[in-house]
């Protein structure tokens, strides 16, 4: 027994409207995903600068330079 795909009124199976819908969810839900991990990836990025930029003061200030060490020198 074969079945045939009766036409609906709007012109298209039902099938394939559904078929089309799910396709356009499943970009939108896509480009949302990427969105989501853009903007995790851009505040990672934001977060590790900052806190390297705000370490480099510290670790200038707290590794003495050849000149520091000589001039602690006390002639004797």
């Amino acid at each position: 027994m074969t079945t045939a795909v009766r036409a609906q009124p709007g012109g298209y199976p039902r099938h394939s409207i559904n078929r089309r819908l799910n396709r356009r969810r499943r970009a939108v839900e896509r480009a949302l995903a990427v969105l989501v991990l853009l903007i995790a990836l851009a505040v990672t990025v934001v977060l590790l600068g900052l806190q390297w930029l705000g370490n480099q003061g510290s670790a200038s200030a707290a590794q003495p330079t050849g000149n520091a060490l000589i001039s602690e020198v006390q002639p004797s």
